[in-house]
């Protein structure tokens, strides 16, 4: 059975990279909201135990 080798950075980042990349970007959003007296909208998490039992997003009307 062949093995290949890995050169090279990996494509994909992990999730746990996604998510502290993600992290990162935020703050950097605030930092320069708050450096021009800006307010970012932020997300509010629901804390469901079962999320697919939460109720579905309203429709936007606009």
């Amino acid at each position: 059975m062949a093995q290949t080798a890995n050169h090279g950075p990996q494509l994909t980042p992990s999730p746990r990279a996604l998510q502290k990349a993600l992290l990162q970007s935020a703050q950097q959003a605030q930092r320069l909201a708050q450096a021009f007296g800006k307010v970012v909208p932020t997300e509010k998490r629901k804390t469901t135990a079962h999320p697919e039992k939460a109720a579905p997003a309203s429709p936007c009307t606009h």
